[in-house]
This record gives C-alpha cells, structure tokens and sequence, in this order.
C-alpha cells in the first residue's frame, strides 16, 4: 500500500479529514482546511465543484493518482471522490509522500505547504513571545 494512503488512513482516525463533497465543503467554507483532495477518477463536475469550493480561500487542490475505491478503501469506505486534510502537518506528510512516489508532479503542493507551515510556526512563537510578555508585564505590575 502506498505511504500517501497510509496517511489518509492515519487521518481518518484521528478526525483529521473529511470526507464526500459536503463535509469537505462545510470545511473549506470554514476556513480549516488545508488540502483538498480528489480522486484520480471523480467526475468533470465533482472537480469543477471543488475548484469552486476553493475559490476565495487558501485551500489547495490536488488531484490523486488513486481511483475512487482506492481513495475510499483507505479512509474506511467502498467509495470517495473528495476529501479534505484539516491538519496542516499531514497535508504536508501526504504531499511530501505524493512528490516521493509519484515525482515532480506533487513537489509544487509540498513546497507550498512547507511555507505555510513555517508561518505557521512563526505566528505561534511570536504569539506565544507576546503571550510571555504580557505575563511578565502582570507580574511585575502585581509586585
């Protein structure tokens, strides 16, 4: 079984991914969803819709090299055609482990997920330095 399905497996059980085109619109829509993900055979309207799902917010598309029930077989299902990663951590793991089997095709989707990731990781240590800060600052006003 390929690491990219490994993966998807891992995010099922642990609430990271939504799956069929209603779930994961509700969680484009939200804002919370970092990697939206189609099956290699879903249909022409099912892409269109989930392009449109997209549209305004940061979410990334990527089609799969895997069919519907290979997709489905993985996330505990006979079939899906759509799904979205909510973790910006395993959207990254699958898009690196996407580029390592299956080329260059997936590197563009890895290296941008690299990016937000490090933001990510930059607004959380400068949040918590302020969150420090205004620690400090009530202790000393305390004293």
């Amino acid at each position: 079984m390929s690491k990219a399905l490994q993966l998807l497996g891992i995010a099922r059980k642990s609430g990271n991914i939504e799956l069929g085109e209603e779930n994961a619109k509700a969680l484009v829509k939200a804002g919370k969803a970092r990697l939206l993900l189609l099956a290699g055979d879903a249909s022409d309207g099912v892409k269109k819709r989930a392009e449109g799902y997209v549209y305004g917010f940061r979410t990334i598309v990527v089609g799969l090299p895997f069919t519907k029930e290979e997709l489905g077989g993985a996330v505990g299902r006979a079939q899906c055609a759509i799904a979205a990663v909510r973790d910006l951590g395993l959207a990254k793991a699958l898009a690196d482990a996407l580029a390592a089997e299956y080329g260059e095709r997936y590197a563009p989707v890895a290296r941008t997920l690299e990016e937000k990731q490090i933001r990510q990781a930059a607004r959380k240590a400068a949040k918590t330095g302020r969150q420090r800060a205004t620690e400090t600052g009530k202790r000393r006003k305390s004293e």
